[in-house]
């Protein structure tokens, strides 16, 4: 069979130009919608996001308000802690300073009067203690000196400065020292 075409080849040209016309714009109408399928999507994540967002820091100022009353609540634990602790100690050391006192008082020779005793509370096991104090002999601070160190209740007795004046009774010679020790007896 033979075809015969009696169309004027102009006519068919045209034809053909306007089929390809419609497809690009048809090709270029799917781009486009495509485009917006993609754009719309990318805009309902994002609003998607702020509204998580938004409801996550609303989470997270409530949980603010939490922490804070947590943390005071530490604060106030850890001084109460604190306070117990202290109290703790004052009634753990409460008879320590009688104990103190009357070894203190036995290692005292009789010619050596105390001007000033300060004692500081070191670790659990030894109380610091300072002592200035006047004598009427070299020969008794050596005597209190050895008896401290042989009470077993002192611990490394040093003696500080000596300074000797005739402020003693009658003119006498006064020895005015220092010493300083640990206590470590009954604890």
């Amino acid at each position: 069979m033979i075809k015969i075409n009696l169309v004027p080849p102009e006519i068919l040209a045209k034809e053909a130009r306007r089929q390809q016309s419609l497809q690009a714009a048809g090709g270029a109408a799917a781009a486009v919608f495509v485009a917006l399928l993609i754009s719309s999507a990318h805009i309902y994540r994002a609003r998607r996001l702020e509204v998580t967002l938004q409801d996550r820091k609303k989470e997270l100022d409530s949980l603010q308000v939490v922490v804070a009353q947590v943390e005071d609540l530490e604060r106030t634990a850890a001084a109460v802690k604190a306070r117990l602790a202290v109290i703790t100690d004052l009634l753990r050391m409460r008879p320590l300073y009688s104990y103190f006192m009357m070894d203190f008082a036995r290692t005292v020779p009789s010619d050596v009067w105390v001007t000033g005793l300060t004692t500081t509370y070191k670790d659990g096991s030894q109380m610091g203690v300072s002592v200035t104090a006047n004598s009427l002999s070299s020969g008794s601070i050596a005597d209190w000196m050895r008896g401290l160190q042989k009470s077993g209740t002192f611990a490394d007795p040093t003696l500080g400065t000596i300074s000797v004046s005739n402020a003693g009774p009658g003119g006498a010679r006064e020895y005015v020292f220092t010493l300083t020790t640990a206590y470590a007896g009954k604890l």
